[in-house]
């Protein structure tokens, strides 16, 4: 039996079209790079062709470079400094920025925060600082960016989420629930645009393709709210000065709260198309 669904469409107005071309009120929809992205990272399974950390830059970070408004974002940090001391005195005064080398790291306890940090930039051979370089930018809202970026896996270890594709969602909703504790909810959605993006692709595929993580999704998402909400915030925490202790004593010191360490091996084995449901974890392996 073929479904009447006019009952839902009852109060749908058709616009008459003033353009030759695709033409919406939301920008997002506007973009056609953004809408090719969309389609093809929410959709797609995961493979060995396409790794999955490589998804943002096929689309996503030029998207939103060319959707960014500058001066807006510009004015919503200088508003937010006006009305909260915070992060005037974060943006004006402290502005913690990574100015560690590999080599700094090296030096660090093996089982310190920055220790267990070394391992995994050397384990995977990472460059730090995402080829920014290291002077601090002198206008707040790239500092904001870059700064963004070099704390992301420093939040990994924070959160408890592991260094593998289904542990991204814990920074990943983290993110997207800690601003809006601690700056207004514009400013806190214009940082945080690549996090919905970014953490959303990774939700959908989950469940449409691989229904066996769901339930670790669904509990990876609560968990990253949960410490988002309660935690300090990210942006305004000087990481560096933590780097010393011990990974339970520097979320203390920084402010983390709720958090604790997620295995998601196994789950991620099935999630990146490693192992086929069912099997031996042994075959995996060999």
């Amino acid at each position: 039996m073929d479904r009447d669904y006019t009952y839902f469409t009852a109060g749908i107005r058709q616009a008459q079209p003033s353009s030759s071309n695709l033409l919406s009120t939301s920008k997002y929809l506007n973009h056609m790079g953004l809408r090719d992205w969309m389609v093809t990272h929410f959709l797609r399974r995961n493979g060995p062709d396409i790794p999955i950390p490589s998804d943002p830059v096929m689309g996503l970070n030029q998207a939103m470079d060319d959707l960014r408004d500058e001066k807006e974002m510009t004015r919503l940090i200088d508003e937010e400094k006006e009305k909260n001391p915070k992060v005037r005195k974060w943006l004006d005064e402290e502005r913690p920025y990574m100015g560690l080398t590999k080599e700094d790291f090296s030096k660090f306890d093996p089982d310190s925060f920055g220790g267990i940090y070394y391992r995994y930039i050397t384990d995977n051979n990472y460059e730090l600082n995402l080829g920014w370089g290291y002077e601090v930018p002198k206008d707040d809202l790239t500092y904001i960016r870059i700064r963004s970026g070099q704390v992301h896996d420093f939040e990994h270890l924070m959160t408890g989420g592991q260094f593998n594709s289904l542990g991204e969602l814990l920074p990943y909703y983290f993110r997207l629930s800690n601003p809006f504790s601690h700056f207004s909810p514009e400013l806190a959605a214009g940082i945080s645009q690549m996090f919905i993006f970014g953490g959303t692709r990774l939700v959908m595929r989950a469940f449409l393709h691989y229904p066996q993580v769901w339930p670790t999704v669904l509990d990876l998402i609560q968990r990253g709210i949960k410490i988002g909400k309660a935690s300090e915030s990210t942006h305004m925490m000087n990481y560096e000065a933590a780097l010393h202790l011990p990974i339970p004593e520097a979320r203390e010191m920084l402010g983390f709260r709720h958090a604790e360490d997620v295995d998601t091996a196994e789950m991620d084995l099935i999630y990146t198309e490693q192992v086929v449901p069912g099997e031996a974890m042994q075959e995996a392996a060999e």
